[in-house]
């Protein structure tokens, strides 16, 4: 199957491909990181895998339209593909600035959209494909502190659930995922921080896995993730 995942370099898009890569899974990598991406894709051959990458600003419909149809040219045809990308400002409505809003809405919102219109020909020409969105817990779940991230995240599901309508008649499937806390590595928390109980990127990649073997006549909508553990206190 050949996947093409967005926002690849780094957290969640990192252990989604390697989970992919490991399974067998042929891999197109987008994202803005070019030395990140190019060591995720030696390390995903290093697996076996058939894997390409691309450099993309996923805030522009051009560099996006161009760097997918590079990818789908590579990988000599495309499955599926694995909106990830994704910018988080976790800041309360007065002191979020009008640029971070701007930079969650460009990335979370827009970059989703244009991928999945670039790949959507290709899946409508061959009747089949699939499109995993994913969203966050604060899609559904909003938390304080994150007025701006949580309206992208909502913005995707209602996006999802509307597009599931509207190509469902050609074969595509496309499922909604719900990450909760995950051991991203991310700039925003202390290093110090105890993160044994969230779950891991790779996990998410499981989850992935397992939507995309989906026997091709269903389809799983929604998927939320989540760690069993609570936060220490």
């Amino acid at each position: 199957m050949k996947v093409i995942v967005t926002g690849a370099s780094k957290g969640i898009g990192e252990g989604i491909a390697t989970v992919l890569g490991r399974e067998g899974f042929e891999l197109g990598l987008l994202a803005r990181s070019g030395d990140l991406l190019e060591d995720l894709k030696t390390k995903i051959e290093a697996l076996g895998a058939r894997c390409f990458a691309a450099e993309c600003d996923l805030r522009s419909w051009k560099s996006t339209s161009t760097a997918i149809e590079e990818l789908i040219d590579s990988l000599g045809g495309i499955d599926a593909l694995i909106n990830n990308a994704g910018v988080v400002i976790r800041k309360d409505v007065f002191t979020l600035s009008l640029d971070e809003w701007h930079a969650m809405v460009e990335t979370n919102l827009n970059g989703l959209f244009y991928a999945t219109r670039a790949v959507l020909p290709k899946l409508k020409n061959q009747q089949s494909g699939t499109i995993i969105n994913v969203s966050s817990i604060s899609g559904h779940f909003p938390l304080p502190g994150g007025s701006g991230y949580a309206a992208t995240k909502y913005a995707v599901v209602g996006f999802s659930d509307s597009i599931f309508h509207e190509v469902r008649d050609h074969g595509i499937r496309v499922t909604t995922m719900f990450p909760g806390s995950v051991d991203s590595k991310s700039h925003r928390h202390s290093p110090d921080e105890d993160t044994s109980w969230k779950v891991k990127p790779e996990e998410v990649g499981v989850a992935c896995r397992d939507v995309l073997r989906t026997a091709p006549g269903t389809c799983i909508s929604q998927l939320e993730i989540r760690p069993l553990q609570r936060p220490p206190k």
